[in-house]
């Protein structure tokens, strides 16, 4: 869903531990709610973070387009861009 952030549990197989983390091609893992998302594609920093485009590995087609910031508390969240 656009505008609400997910919360990153897990960045290429591990903890997030900084925003570089999400820099490259790698895949994370976000929840919200009860439902668990596996994310893959590639990311690039900006001045917010770090802008992410999911990819359809199957056929490399982009999906979406995601933010990742830190936040106070220490935890990473993913939160789609809406394409408008």
């Amino acid at each position: 869903m656009s505008g609400r952030p997910y919360l990153v549990v897990e960045v290429s197989g591990g903890h997030p531990t900084g925003l570089g983390d999400f820099v490259g091609d790698i895949a994370f893992v976000a929840v919200i709610g009860t439902q668990t998302y596996r994310i893959e594609g590639a990311g690039v920093r900006n001045a917010a973070g770090v802008r992410f485009s999911e990819k359809d590995t199957a056929n490399g087609k982009d999906l979406r387009t995601w933010q990742v910031t830190a936040t106070d508390a220490g935890d990473f969240e993913a939160e789609a861009l809406s394409s408008f």
